[in-house]
């Protein structure tokens, strides 16, 4: 286990400067905008170096040493495939809006219409009908959130790493082999966060982003067999995903409240207000992933806490998360109402 995870975050160490010098060499650069707070030529195809260091372990442990058995999880790799693929397209091809949300619908219906969706939440069990609609509009929004908040260096892929952690962690207590996954996904990422870290040589993509929102928004599904997780994973989930579900909620709210179309860009996510409001891009950058820490925290020790108390833990995070965010909202209404009405949620043309 520990090799299989070392291999994976040399790979990801290696692999990135290789993808660098490609995206270089073809031009594939993420676009420079006003939306945008980097500067420069920066190549996007970091999820490449991710996801084919994690892939090429993942294959070697499992078909040289046989220790761990996916087959049943069938569905779940189906839509990871068709995320990771069409990400990568995009980012090298730049496809339209709707038919990227298209090949979201596609992944989401794959896993909400097999055995793998949402059965309870605390007492309440569902009707199977309502915990497929519940799983799509679920892997939806948090593989779009994952993609809106991967605006900063190291912002995406750091909050990631905690969520993976933390979900390699149970999955580790509860003895499910899906938790080498998440471990190595965890050392991947390091790997690729040397190279991301400001100021970033390469980004993520939208391959990168959207795959690693779809893996956090399934790993729920991993832990059937333990009825444990069933009373609490939908608790456990929002906060795991709390500050890019947060945003992504906000974005849209913002949005149709402008009436502008949902996928519309714009320059008021919390990492833009943070910056917006005086924070360094150092400091923004660690803000965010302590918060994210301290919730993967959380998350870590309500596991060994009884189902109520640990719903409370839970709920009490959930709600700091969202003070923060609504503090910071007013903060930098308050800077830009003090900069004369120039404001920095005043939307962008669409791309």
């Amino acid at each position: 286990m520990l090799l299989a995870i070392l291999g994976t975050f040399v790979l990801s160490l290696v692999f990135c400067p290789l993808i660098i010098k490609i995206c270089k060499r073809l031009s594939l650069y993420d676009e420079v905008d006003p939306r945008k707070i980097h500067t420069g030529n920066i190549p996007r195809l970091g999820g490449i170096a991710v996801f084919a260091s994690l892939l090429i372990v993942w294959f070697f442990v499992r078909f040289v040493f046989k220790i761990v058995v996916l087959s049943s999880y069938w569905p779940l790799f189906i839509g990871f495939a068709i995320i990771l693929i069409f990400g990568i397209l995009d980012d090298i091809f730049n496809m339209r809006a709707k038919l990227k949300f298209l090949m979201q619908i596609c992944a989401a219906l794959i896993v909400s219409v097999s055995p793998y969706h949402f059965t309870t939440f605390l007492y309440w069990k569902f009707p199977p009908f309502v915990g497929e609609i519940l799983t799509f509009f679920w892997i939806i929004s948090i593989v779009n959130a994952y993609n809106l908040i991967d605006g900063m260096d190291c912002v995406c892929s750091g909050i990631s790493f905690f969520a993976c952690f933390s979900i390699g962690f149970m999955l580790f207590k509860a003895h499910n082999g899906m938790s080498l996954i998440y471990f190595m996904l965890c050392a991947s990422l390091l790997g690729f966060m040397y190279w991301n870290k400001p100021n970033a040589k390469i980004f993520l993509g939208d391959g990168g982003s959207q795959t690693l929102g779809y893996l956090i928004a399934v790993s729920p599904f991993f832990f059937f067999d333990n009825p444990r997780f069933n009373f609490r994973e939908i608790p456990m989930m929002v906060l795991m995903c709390s500050i890019p579900l947060t945003d992504v909620i906000a974005a849209v709210w913002r949005r149709l409240r402008e009436h502008r179309k949902i996928f519309s860009p714009d320059r008021a996510h919390i990492h833009h207000k943070l910056l917006n409001i005086g924070f360094s891009k150092n400091a923004a950058i660690l803000f965010l992933l302590l918060i994210q820490a301290t919730v993967t925290l959380a998350i870590i020790i309500s596991y060994f806490m009884k189902d109520l108390a640990a719903i409370c833990l839970m709920a009490f995070c959930l709600i700091f998360v969202w003070v923060i965010f609504i503090i910071f909202h007013y903060l930098n209404r308050a800077v830009n109402l003090s900069h004369k009405g120039k404001l920095e949620d005043h939307p962008m043309a669409e791309h």
